[in-house]
């Protein structure tokens, strides 16, 4: 019989944009302003916080922030990943004279395992205890981050940490980071970027998805025949 599928507790999912950002302007009417959002939604937005160093709010279960050096909106609803991505995409189609530098896709996932041996089992796996004899008594693993690239994507780095989920009995959290430069020597210019930035938005945000999901599956699964699911 096989074992049940890990549960997942939360889903929380993220787009940055590295780059040099005016916060005063992003605020939820400017949104409506440019049919990003419905300016009905203004009244809705809660938490508004905007000045000169930073812009905040939370709108549809999303949470807006902007800083001098930072654009970011991030969701715990899975269904609203799409709008996340249509939100940034909308405001560089509007901002291309913004000198951008990295772009960030982010997933993180907290599972719940069936059991405590389930949740074991994880450590053992990436953090084998034999090799802590001598060293350490009852020693546990706190956190395993990997660094690398995949195939057939043209992100500069993934990363990916995996560690107990703080809080949550028999919790696993594992994240999931897809990074891209995009200030190099073969886009010096500020419209190259813009332009990249685009290309990463609508094309690689739906495979990103697919492989930050099935990679966290793989990662927490005691079933073996899924190992490598995510490649």
């Amino acid at each position: 019989m096989p074992a049940p599928e890990p549960e997942i507790e939360q889903l929380v999912i993220a787009i940055v944009v590295l780059g040099n950002f005016n916060p005063m302007i992003f605020h939820p009417l400017w949104f409506a302003q440019n049919d990003l959002i419905a300016e009905q939604e203004v009244e809705q937005a809660k938490e508004v916080l905007t000045s000169d160093e930073v812009s905040t709010f939370q709108l549809n279960d999303i949470h807006f922030q902007i800083e001098r050096e930072r654009f970011g909106l991030t969701t715990k609803d899975a269904s609203k990943a799409q709008t996340v991505r249509d939100l940034v995409r909308g405001s560089f189609s509007l901002l291309e004279h913004t000198p951008l530098t990295v772009v960030g896709l982010n997933q993180d996932t907290r599972f719940r395992l069936a059991s405590h041996d389930a949740w074991n089992a994880v450590g053992d796996k990436f953090a084998p205890k034999p090799h802590w004899k001598g060293i350490l008594d009852s020693p546990g693993m706190l956190g395993v981050s990997m660094l690398g690239t995949r195939t057939d994507c043209s992100a500069d780095r993934i990363s990916i940490r995996i560690a107990p989920a703080s809080g949550l009995e028999n919790g696993v959290f594992v994240g999931v980071n897809q990074q891209y430069t995009i200030q190099t020597d073969k886009r010096s210019t500020i419209p190259d970027r813009n332009k990249e930035v685009m290309r990463i938005l609508n094309d690689d945000w739906n495979s990103f998805r697919k492989y930050a999901q099935s990679t966290a599956l793989t990662l927490v699964s005691s079933d073996t025949s899924k190992e490598g699911a995510g490649q």
